[in-house]
């Protein structure tokens, strides 16, 4: 057969199957079928009807699993049958092995006697088997030192318990518990326990448990070099005294010699702290006028917000800003100033410069000599209108104006104008 992977005949994962057999009965028009037990391509046949198919001209099997039938399909009505033929194996012979009549294993290939001196009898299908010997076979056994007891030259196996004098073992030798009085061990065994109970104990080198749960020390514990706590944390009652210092991470350090805390940043309001400076210094154009400040007061004029989360906005007026044009355009700057005076001759146009939304200014305008005076598309007039301010020497007019926006979007300035205060 083809791939069989070198073996001749079937190979070891083979079903037990040498003939394979499936019947399909379609409904309607049907052209593909699968078949389930699976064939090798070349090896499986068609019948429909009892008409046997020619491969290839009738019907296809190439992949190993599924076949399709050609000219249309078959319908209903239509009886199909699929052979396929599997490759012959020689069954693996099986031997049954019994012990005093009863049996071990009925599925044993190889049977393997270690040993010498064994005898074996065939007696029609079953072989008798002797096995010469005793207890202690192959091993010298002898008294030790005219006591009693017995020592062998080879290895022994206990299978069950081992009762010394005052030691007991369970099954399996020193492996288990050991219980009685013994006068102790010596030499350089490992030992594995279960639980140790003890009046005292002494141990030298590192003493290690991984999976305690619980220390429980109803006196004073000394660890000589430090204490590691990887895990869970350490819940302390009562006081607690560190002679030195004590350090949480690299943020946190308390001198207990000096009682000086040291950390990288305080939270809260501080209501219980004593001598706190705030550390606070004002100055006046660039010339200190006090340190340590903890408390700051601003005179009238000054706008604050009530405090919410620690913070409030406080608002002074600026100052007073003074230009004169003897004709042409002035530019008010609003960020430095929110009250503006222009002294006004000729033909004057007024724009402005910087500012933050929501600011309130003023322009104050007296004329010096006869002056015309216009203002730039930033302010924008109720209902659009530019108001006409006088031109006679020594008029005066006001424009308050609030700003609404400023930068890419474009300036604007809502305005208003008070006229003919002369």
């Amino acid at each position: 057969m083809p791939d069989r992977n070198g073996y001749i005949g079937r190979a070891p994962s083979d079903s037990s199957v040498t003939v394979a057999r499936q019947t399909f009965s379609p409904t309607g028009v049907t052209t593909d079928f699968t078949f389930a037990s699976g064939y090798v391509p070349g090896y499986f046949d068609l019948f429909i009807n009892g008409v046997k198919m020619i491969e290839g001209s009738d019907y296809t099997s190439t992949d190993g699993s599924t076949f399709s039938v050609l000219n249309g399909g078959a319908t209903n009505g239509d009886v199909l049958e699929g052979v396929a033929y599997k490759a012959f194996n020689a069954a693996t012979a099986t031997v049954g092995i019994y012990s005093g009549g009863s049996p071990i294993s009925t599925q044993a290939n190889i049977l393997n006697f270690v040993g010498t001196g064994n005898t074996f009898a065939l007696r029609g299908s079953t072989v008798d088997i002797s096995i010469s010997g005793s207890a202690g076979a192959g091993g010298t056994w002898s008294t030790y030192d005219s006591e009693t007891g017995i020592t062998t030259t080879k290895k022994v196996k206990i299978q069950n318990d081992l009762e010394i004098t005052g030691v007991t073992t369970s099954t399996g030798g020193f492996v288990g518990n050991v219980t009685g009085t013994a006068t102790g061990l010596s030499g350089t065994p490992d030992i594995t326990i279960q639980n140790l109970t003890g009046v005292a104990a002494t141990f030298t080198g590192v003493l290690t448990y991984e999976d305690v749960t619980n220390v429980d020390s109803i006196g004073i514990i000394t660890a000589r070099s430090g204490i590691e706590v990887l895990g869970a944390g350490i819940t302390v009652t009562g006081i607690s005294t560190f002679y030195t210092e004590v350090n949480v991470g690299t943020a946190i350090t308390l001198d207990a010699t000096s009682g000086i805390v040291s950390a990288t940043a305080f939270y809260g309001d501080g209501s219980n702290l004593d001598n706190i400076v705030s550390g606070v210094t004002l100055e006046q154009a660039g010339s200190s006028v006090g340190s340590a400040i903890t408390t700051i007061n601003f005179s009238s004029g000054a706008t604050l917000t009530t405090a919410s989360s620690g913070f409030s906005t406080v608002t002074i007026a600026a100052g007073i800003t003074t230009e004169a044009s003897s004709g042409g355009a002035i530019t008010l700057d609003l960020s430095s100033a929110q009250d503006h005076k222009v002294t006004a001759t000729g033909i004057t146009t007024i724009t402005v410069s910087g500012g933050t939304e929501a600011d309130s200014h003023t322009v104050r305008i007296i004329n010096s000599g006869i002056a015309t005076v216009g203002f730039s598309t930033y302010f924008l007039f109720p209902s659009g209108s530019t108001p006409s301010l006088p031109t006679a020497d020594g008029a005066k007019s006001l424009i308050s104006f609030t700003i609404n926006s400023v930068g890419a979007g474009g300036t604007e300035l809502f305005a208003g104008a008070s006229l003919n205060f002369s």
